[in-house]
């Protein structure tokens, strides 16, 4: 009898014990030039979509864009999908010069923010903290160790995080704040393979160089060429965004440039290789140091020593990459907010 009551806590046990070791959602702070390129609207739907199957939590998403319309922009967004507690910031006391966008009279966030009267949470941006600012606060508060950040913009608020001083949040200066409690960035920069130079790069040089040379965790690269080989279709945006009239990802890339066009992934694969590290999407180099010279164009030196390593993918994992891509946005969100008027 006692053996027989031995089996039946069995199963209880184990599905216990199960449920216990389920992993954790991957902690992340997202750091994106939001305005610029529109390939940051699909990476930031694809984080969403992450937040409601619980494989993430989202701490906070800041802009490298010394632009208010950025932070208006992810405001929007995340009011929309349903997070509208999401804590947001961007870069002050920051030379104007390294944000002029000199592409268009103005971008993509300006124009959308324009023509519809999204719903938004904020009240006032002049009280949207300083980018370096918000990243202590989340770290401080954050366990040992638990956070990955995604960088796909300008290293701005990076740079800015490891030669920040103790402040109200935390004794600690950046870097030993960030060695605590940050696991690894992955970051979108760079240009390996050809050796050119690079619009994360060059639009904050310095910036890029000081963060890549002394960031004091482990980085993972995902360079230029890798997005600009894997193409996002057109006919996905309307597939995935057309559960709202003029949702803000479909007037965008309208704007954006004249439909239709498939869209390079620079941003969304970084954001991918982050949250679905291991599940076969790309390979990683041996590891080594990146440099950049005047010119910003980055090299990559071999050195067992370095915790520095970029991204490879095969034409299998191109296509494999674009269906899960296209998988995660096409999902409707399970928190959308959908508004009741755009007038």
């Amino acid at each position: 009898m006692k053996s027989v009551f031995k089996l039946l806590l069995l199963p209880i046990w184990c599905a216990t014990l199960g449920s216990a070791v389920a992993r954790e959602p991957m902690k992340v702070i997202f750091d994106t030039d939001m305005g610029n390129d529109v390939d940051d609207v699909i990476a930031l739907d694809m984080l969403y979509k992450y937040q409601d199957a619980g494989e993430i939590d989202m701490l906070g998403i800041i802009s490298s864009k010394r632009k208010q319309s950025s932070v208006e922009f992810i405001d929007v967004m995340n009011t929309l999908y349903g997070y509208p507690n999401i804590p947001t910031a961007l870069p002050y006391d920051y030379p104007e010069e390294n944000f002029v966008d000199t592409s268009k009279p103005f971008n993509y966030a300006d124009h959308t923010l324009s023509q519809h009267n999204y719903p938004r949470t904020i009240t006032d941006y002049g009280t949207v903290p300083d980018g370096y600012k918000l990243y202590r606060r989340l770290l401080s508060e954050a366990k040992d160790g638990e956070v990955t950040i995604i960088a796909v913009g300008f290293s701005t608020n990076l740079k800015r995080l490891i030669y920040s001083k103790g402040d109200e949040h935390s004794e600690l200066d950046g870097k030993e704040l960030m060695r605590r409690k940050v696991k690894q960035v992955v970051i979108m920069a760079g240009n390996f393979s050809e050796r050119k130079k690079e619009y994360n790069v060059y639009k904050d040089h310095e910036a890029a160089v000081r963060f890549f040379a002394e960031c004091p965790v482990p980085m993972l690269f995902t360079d230029f060429t890798i997005g600009r080989s894997i193409l996002y279709p057109y006919q996905a945006l309307y597939d995935s965004f057309s559960y709202m009239e003029n949702h803000p990802a479909l007037v965008a890339h309208e704007f954006y440039a004249k439909m239709p066009y498939n869209r390079p992934t620079w941003d969304p694969t970084a954001v991918l290789f982050a949250v679905e590290a291991g599940k076969g999407y790309a390979s990683l180099s041996p590891r080594g140091y990146v440099t950049v010279d005047q010119g910003s164009v980055t090299d990559f030196i071999k050195d067992c020593k370095s915790n520095r390593r970029y991204y490879k993918v095969t034409d299998a994992q191109r296509m494999k990459i674009m269906r899960r891509i296209v998988e995660l946005t096409t999902r409707r969100p399970k928190n959308f907010q959908e508004p009741t008027s755009l007038k």
